[in-house]
C-alpha cells in the first residue's frame, strides 16, 4: 500500500451503536439493533466530520456547498479516500486484521475439516441467459455447512491460497458482544423524561484490544485523538499507526482463474451485477462463471451537513465471492456508485481480496 496512506486504529471509549435500517421510535414494541461491523459510509462520515470540526468549518456554508475542504463537500470528496472498516486487534503498536468467513468456505463440525467451493470442471446441463456457461459450485459433502467465525490475517492468506488446514476460527464473542440497554426518551423543553417513551437498544461492546482499522489517503490526523463514531453520541479513541506497521495489500492474484472476495459491502445497479452485465471495468475480458453471495444488506446513513437521511440501497455483503475465468484485474474497487452518491470506491465500498480457484 502507498506510503501516503495514514492508518488509524479506532477503539471505543464505552460502547458503540451502529443502527440497522429499521425505523425506531421510543414507545414502539421492538429493539433498535446494531450492525457490526459498521458500513464504510459510517466510518467515512465519522472521519470527515472529525477533520471538519478540527478545522473549524462553518457548517452552514459547508452544507450549502460554499466551502471546499480537504475532505470535499457534501456532494464530493475532493480526492479524499478511505479504506475501512477492518475489524482488527491492536497489540504493541501493531494491528492484525480479522475477516468474516467468506461464503465459499465450508466447515464440518464433526471432523473439524474445511473445504472450499469451486466451479465444476464441466457442465452436465445447459443454462439460459443471463447464466450462459455458468458452472455449479462443488465441494464439501455430507456434514459440511458454511463456516462461521472470523479468520485471522494468517488464516485468511492461507484461505486465499486455497489451503484448507486453517485451524479454529475466532468466534464473534471473542471479538465483541451485543449488550442490551434500556432508557427513556427525553423532553428537552422540560429537561425530564417523556412519559410512555421507554426504549430498548442493542449496543456493541468490543473485547479488550479489539477495534476498527481505517486508512485515509491524506495526512489529516494527529498522532492520537477522539472522534464521534456511530449513533447515540458514542465516541472512539484513535491512534495513528507507524508507517512500518501499515497493513499489506491483499491483491494476491490478478490474472487467470480468480475469485474476488468482498471485504466491504458493494453496490451494483443490477443487484448482484452491473445492470449491463459488463464486468470489463473490473476484470477486463474475464468471464463470471459462478458466485456465492449473501443476503442483500440494506444501507443508508445520515447526512450531517444537511441534517437528513441518505437514500436506502441494497448492497452485497462482505464475504461474498465471485469466480472469474480468464480475468485481468484492473484494480478498480469492486463496486458501482448509486446516482447522486459519493464515489463508492473512494468511500471504502467494494474493497476486495483475490484468490485462485
Amino acid at each position: 500500500m502507498s506510503d501516503q496512506w495514514q492508518w488509524l486504529f479506532l477503539e471505543p471509549i464505552d460502547v458503540w451503536f451502529f443502527r440497522d435500517n429499521k425505523p425506531f421510535t421510543a414507545a414502539q414494541n421492538f429493539v433498535a439493533r446494531s450492525v457490526f461491523p459498521p458500513s464504510p459510509q459510517t466510518v467515512l462520515g465519522a472521519l470527515r466530520t472529525a477533520h471538519l470540526e478540527q478545522s473549524g468549518v462553518n457548517w452552514a456554508k459547508f452544507g450549502r456547498g460554499e466551502v471546499q475542504t480537504e475532505v470535499g463537500t457534501p456532494d464530493s470528496l475532493n480526492g479524499f479516500a478511505i479504506q475501512a472498516p477492518f475489524v482488527a486487534r491492536y497489540l504493541n503498536g501493531k494491528v492484525e486484521r480479522l475477516f468474516p468467513a467468506p461464503l465459499d468456505l465450508l466447515h464440518s463440525k464433526e471432523t473439524g475439516a474445511y473445504s472450499l467451493l469451486k466451479p465444476a470442471s464441466a457442465l452436465s446441463w445447459h443454462t439460459n441467459k443471463p447464466f450462459d456457461d455458468w458452472r455449479p459450485l462443488e465441494g464439501g459433502g455430507t456434514g459440511f455447512k458454511e463456516a462461521e467465525g472470523w479468520l485471522s490475517e494468517s488464516q485468511f492468506l492461507d484461505y486465499l491460497d486455497r489451503k484448507a488446514a486453517l485451524g479454529k476460527l475466532h468466534a464473534s464473542n471473542v471479538i465483541f458482544e451485543r449488550e442490551g440497554r434500556v432508557g427513556l426518551a427525553l423532553d428537552y423543553s422540560r429537561r425530564a423524561n417523556r412519559g410512555g417513551h421507554f426504549y430498548h437498544a442493542e449496543f456493541i461492546r468490543m473485547r479488550e484490544g479489539f477495534g476498527l482499522l481505517a486508512g485515509v489517503n491524506k495526512p489529516l490526523f494527529a498522532e492520537h485523538g477522539v472522534l464521534n463514531l456511530g449513533g447515540e453520541s458514542r465516541s472512539a479513541y484513535y491512534r495513528r499507526l507507524k508507517p512500518e506497521h501499515a497493513p499489506q495489500s491483499l491483491h494476491r492474484y490478478k490474472q487467470g482463474n480468480v475469485r474476488v472476495i468482498l471485504l466491504t459491502p458493494a453496490y451494483f445497479s443490477g443487484g448482484w451485477q452491473p445492470k449491463s452485465g459488463d464486468w470489463s471495468p473490473w476484470v477486463g475480458k474475464g468471464k463470471l462463471v459462478s458466485l456465492a453471495i449473501g443476503k442483500p444488506q440494506p444501507l443508508s446513513g445520515w447526512d450531517v451537513a444537511r441534517n437528513r437521511a441518505r437514500p436506502l440501497y441494497n448492497y452485497l455483503p462482505a464475504g461474498s465471492v465471485f469466480f472469474f475465468e480468464g480475468a485481468e484485474l484492473t484494480g478498480k474497487s469492486f463496486t458501482e456508485t448509486p446516482n447522486g452518491a459519493l464515489d463508492h470506491g473512494a468511500s471504502g465500498f467494494g474493497m476486495f481480496a483475490t484468490g485462485t480457484w
